[in-house]
């Protein structure tokens, strides 16, 4: 559970990032720490020729989880490609709900347990 808090404000750090690719000019980030859990959400707006980049996004935040991987490679985010980058959010998180509709904001709720309650 090292560095816990530093990993979350990486995933925020990419999410940001991500809306700025897809050419987001508004975007609303929430963390919540719990006793079981860190909740990250994010409202943003996109461009509307966005669609089939918000439908990789969703595949790539509901990849499996892999804390083996995590630990060594959650310090390389905000390094490279997008996708990449993503998918290793994919890998830190437990559980991720995405929603959206054409032409309208997207809506992502994140959850990071800190006790291990993979999906």
């Amino acid at each position: 559970m090292k560095h816990e808090r530093l990993k979350i404000s990486k995933i925020v750090e990419e999410l940001m990032n991500y809306f700025f690719y897809m050419g987001a000019t508004e975007f609303n980030f929430n963390v919540q720490e719990t006793e079981d859990h860190f909740k990250i959400y994010c409202q943003s707006n996109y461009k509307e020729n966005s669609l089939k980049k918000l439908e990789k996004l969703v595949k790539l935040l509901n990849c499996t989880k892999h804390e083996e991987l995590e630990e060594y490679y959650w310090t390389l985010t905000g390094d490279c490609d997008v996708a990449n980058e993503l998918s290793l959010v994919g890998m830190m998180i437990d559980e991720a709900t995405v929603r959206y509709s054409e032409g309208e904001d997207v809506e992502i709720i994140l959850y990071r347990y800190k006790i291990n309650k993979s999906k």
